[in-house]
């Protein structure tokens, strides 16, 4: 009987692996940049200068995007200096709000693409999380995060997406955070504009099956960026409790593997055991064949692990409401 059963999961084991490598589109990988023109919204600093760094490094002509002209010269001056000696590469800036108008943001890359040459690659990094309880937030934050991390990244793939399709070439990556794949004390209005942009990423990758362009959704964990140092000022204790657990990537390490990743075509980027974890647990779009096998085979044994990882971090919001509630007592008692 044992022999028999086995024999069957062999034969279904088959016919998965068989189904998926006839139906999985094939990935486009791109061994450099060179030549190519590379886009990197919030670009000045962080993740978005680390990125535009690695893009040069390959090869690409680079244009990093941001509002603060003084920041983005220095960007420009950092990213030049890893540019290959005597290769000709341009890098630019161009000063602009990636939240604005979207017949500006149009008008604005149109006449890039001109200057430049067509968009190969656009890096969508702009991004911000301001933290803290739901029904403690500024009304103008909550609405800034949703702009800034969403629209931010809708706008300039609104149009770019045309082009890419016709040429039947380029790439485009998101960066959204692992509070896109569970909820966190904290994070609520950062978490609800990244969750929309996994939803978008998610449902543009399904336009993208059968032509040549690709879209990675990054995730990536807690970065030492100056972004990351802004964030820690409005974190509840709680949150940092939290997502100290994940440990502290840098800047270079992000962008290194972000667009590597999306050179060989991977539809996610995650970053850790945490995030390979949530990915496989939450995220719907087809990756490779290992991926949907794992999760075929080990969801309940993930999911297991995932529910011991979330009781966790309860047990932390826990402790931290009846450290408060005491410490209220005592303010009572001593008035």
């Amino acid at each position: 009987m044992m022999f028999f059963i086995g024999i069957v999961f062999a034969v279904l084991f088959l016919v998965i692996v068989i189904i998926l490598h006839r139906n999985l589109d094939k990935k486009t990988v791109y061994k450099n940049l060179k030549g190519k023109h590379v886009v990197v919204t919030g670009g000045s600093s962080g993740i978005g200068e680390a990125v535009a760094v690695q893009a040069a490094q390959l090869g690409a002509n680079v244009t990093v995007i941001g509002r603060d002209e003084h920041r983005l010269q220095s960007s420009v001056y950092e990213v030049q200096k890893h540019c290959p000696l005597f290769s000709g590469q341009r890098v630019q800036y161009v000063a602009l709000d990636v939240t604005s108008d979207y017949d500006l943001i149009e008008s604005s890359l149109s006449q890039l693409e001109v200057d430049v040459g067509p968009i190969f690659m656009l890096i969508n990094c702009a991004g911000k999380c301001i933290c803290g309880q739901f029904e403690k937030m500024d009304i103008r934050d909550i609405k800034h995060m949703i702009d800034l991390n969403y629209f931010g990244t809708a706008y300039p793939t609104r149009y770019v997406l045309p082009g890419m399709k016709q040429r039947n070439e380029g790439s485009i990556i998101f960066v959204s955070s692992e509070a896109a794949l569970i909820g966190i004390y904290g994070y609520s209005a950062y978490s609800a504009a990244k969750w929309a942009v996994r939803g978008l990423a998610e449902s543009v990758l399904m336009e993208l099956v059968g032509t040549n362009v690709s879209l990675t959704l990054a995730f990536p964990p807690d970065t030492d960026t100056p972004g990351f140092k802004a964030e820690e000022l409005t974190k509840p204790k709680e949150t940092k409790l939290i997502s100290g657990t994940g440990g502290l990537l840098t800047p270079e390490e992000v962008g290194r593997k972000m667009i590597r990743d999306a050179m060989k075509g991977k539809r996610y980027s995650t970053f850790g055991f945490s995030g390979h974890l949530l990915s496989l647990l939450y995220c719907g779009t087809i990756d490779s064949v290992s991926q949907v096998l794992i999760q075929i085979f080990s969801l309940s044994l993930l999911r297991a692990v995932m529910v011991w990882i979330q009781l966790s971090f309860h047990k932390i919001v826990r402790d931290c409401l009846k450290e408060r509630q005491a410490a209220e007592k005592v303010n009572e008692k001593t008035q």
